[in-house]
């Protein structure tokens, strides 16, 4: 399966053949590749230039190194989290802004949302409703540093309506970014009851699998957020460079 090296950049190159037979489904999801010394062979590198591909390919989500008697090398199924923190580490040298994430919001959640009002089940519309009852009584007992996840649990549950796992991986990816930025600038109370509001007005229309309702709903929602959000990045940001 694999060729044996003759480059000064042997760790790529066993990077690429392991990566390669991993997509191609040569080797599968649980199996087990061969012995380190197999692996050595086989490639004809050292163990330390095979160990430093192997920890690139364990970093990237593709292989999993266990210790012990029944330890070993083994293919994984690559792990969103693992992917979209891959992406974040790269994004945060971009200066990503309130802007650019509501840019992209506005072209697929409005759309995720008219998908979702004629293939929603009744136990997501339930789920969404209950969601709308927990935030909206947190908000009351003025505990809004509770509700993040679930703010973001509400909009997954409509992007997975959609069944496309590209979507499914942009709106996550663009979620835990925004929320990372909300982290960062604490906004305040009104701020959570805007968004909880528009999260009923979105409920409202898909339970009633008015589509374009939901369209418009959605698409307000988040340019509320953006509203909110973008005048106090603006802000912190200036802030920033003054010190």
């Amino acid at each position: 399966m694999f060729k044996s090296i003759i480059s000064s950049k042997a760790p790529q190159n066993i990077i690429n053949q392991i990566r390669n037979a991993i997509l191609k489904g040569e080797i599968g999801p649980g199996q087990k590749l061969y012995s380190e010394k197999n692996l050595m062979e086989a490639f004809g590198v050292s163990k330390s230039t095979l160990r430093e591909a192997l920890r690139t390919l364990e970093f990237m989500g593709l292989i999993e190194i266990r210790k012990g008697a029944k330890g070993g090398v083994f293919v994984s199924e690559v792990d969103i989290k693992t992917t979209q923190q891959s992406l974040i580490n790269f994004f945060h040298f971009k200066n990503v802004s309130v802007y650019h994430l509501s840019e992209i919001r506005k072209v697929l959640e409005p759309y995720a949302a008219k998908m979702a009002a004629s293939v929603i089940c009744a136990k997501d519309i339930e789920e969404l409703r209950e969601i709308n009852e927990k935030c909206a009584h947190a908000l009351q007992q003025g505990q809004n540093d509770n509700i993040g996840k679930d703010l973001i649990r509400f909009h997954r549950i409509i992007a997975n309506c959609s069944e496309n796992p590209i979507l499914l991986f942009i709106l996550a990816f663009i979620e835990d970014l925004l929320e990372d930025i909300k982290k960062q600038l604490r906004p305040d109370n009104d701020f959570f009851q805007s968004v909880v509001t528009a999260h009923i007005r979105i409920y409202d229309a898909l339970a009633e699998r008015d589509a374009e309702k939901a369209f418009s709903e959605m698409y307000n929602d988040v340019s509320r957020v953006e509203e909110f959000l973008a005048p106090m990045q603006d802000t912190f940001t200036r802030q920033l460079e003054k010190i």
